[in-house]
């Protein structure tokens, strides 16, 4: 009867402690692994909510565009603000199975040449983020897309 202390041809492998010290390893990696995980998710998600603002501003600015600006008239969503945000209105939208509210406020410019009268328009949309930060002006969020053009009197 063979002693059990003795290690007998074939019966090579690892000791507890090599394994455990394979597994330590493999876990402070993952961890890492998760971490960086988390941020991506995490950027993921800051990116889609600044994308739908974006859309919001670009609707609203090319809703803008089409509006009537000539001689015979000029609609009014695009008198002069004299430099002055409109008040903010509010935007509910769904973004991956939760709402979010947007603020969006337009500012529209007179600028008149001498060769043609032309409009400034400005398009804000915000959004309150967790992470904080100051308020800012046009919308009253801690962060904020801003889109702008200039058209031409149509006449």
């Amino acid at each position: 009867m063979p002693n059990n202390k003795q290690q007998t041809p074939g019966q090579n492998g690892f000791t507890l402690i090599e394994i455990m010290i394979a597994m330590l390893v493999f876990m402070v990696i993952m961890l890492g692994v998760a971490g960086g995980l988390i941020a991506a998710i995490k950027a993921n998600s800051g990116n889609v909510v600044r994308d739908e603002a974006l859309r919001l501003a670009e609707d609203e600015l090319n809703r803008l565009r089409g509006d009537q600006f000539s001689t015979f008239g000029t609609a009014p969503d695009l008198s002069d603000t004299a430099g002055v945000w409109t008040a903010p209105t509010n935007v509910l939208s769904h973004i991956r199975g939760g709402t979010i509210t947007f603020a969006r406020a337009t500012q529209v410019t007179d600028l008149v040449t001498a060769a043609t009268a032309l409009k400034r328009i400005d398009v804000a949309v915000g959004w309150n983020d967790p992470a904080g930060g100051a308020a800012l002006p046009a919308t009253g969020k801690n962060r904020q897309v801003d889109l702008s053009t200039i058209i031409v009197r149509s006449d």
